[in-house]
């Protein structure tokens, strides 16, 4: 996030005398959005994405456990959010839940000294959920959600070759890839018949 990311409203509010930050989360689940915020109550906050949404306040239960770190490489940074004294149903559905690698969005919002919003809140963070961690007592628990920056894409290898055969399942009929198997030991002549000519061999050879 830079100051070009924040609205003239925000950076209004953060150089006044009164101003309470605000987070919002976003996760995206595979049977539905969860959305959360560290103030008490329903509160309504705009998306640059997915618009005006209500988030559910957690008050003093909800937060990030560490820190929102930014990187000009392209190594993952994690995230830690914790969710404390929620419904345990909500947590049984989230075991059942298909969340690897689903969107989590933090946003930041600026409350003014009346506790309203002065703007759209900006996304702080995005990244995906990876790996839950979760503690039950008398029906309530307490959620620890691990998740990653995008930036762990930039580490996965696709699962694709430069093959003939990948070609034709991807584009039936296109013939580029249709002698790559013979480069690997191609021998060429180069050079006319004076005796001047010289062999080259391709790939490791």
């Amino acid at each position: 996030m830079s100051i070009r990311d924040i609205s003239a409203a925000n950076i209004a509010a953060i150089k006044s005398a009164v101003v309470r930050p605000i987070i919002f989360v976003r996760l995206d689940f595979d049977t539905g959005v969860q959305r959360f915020h560290t103030e008490i109550g329903p509160r309504t906050a705009t998306h640059p994405v997915y618009g005006s949404e209500t988030y559910t306040g957690l008050g003093d239960f909800g937060g990030i456990t560490g820190e929102v770190t930014e990187s000009i490489g392209n190594a993952p940074q994690a995230v830690r959010i914790a969710l404390s004294g929620i419904n345990g149903t909500l947590i049984s559905e989230s075991l059942a839940e298909d969340y690897h690698r689903r969107d989590v969005d933090i946003m930041l919002g600026l409350d003014n000294a009346s506790g309203q919003l002065v703007g759209d809140p900006v996304v702080l963070w995005g990244g995906y959920m990876d790996k839950p961690g979760f503690t039950f007592e008398q029906g309530k628990a307490d959620l620890i959600m691990t998740c990653e920056s995008k930036a762990t894409l930039l580490q996965d290898r696709p699962d694709v070759r430069f093959t003939d055969e990948q070609l034709q399942s991807d584009y039936t009929g296109d013939l580029a890839a249709e002698y790559v198997f013979r480069m690997q030991d191609l021998v060429l002549e180069w050079g006319g018949g004076d005796g001047n000519s010289s062999r080259s061999r391709t790939g490791w050879g």
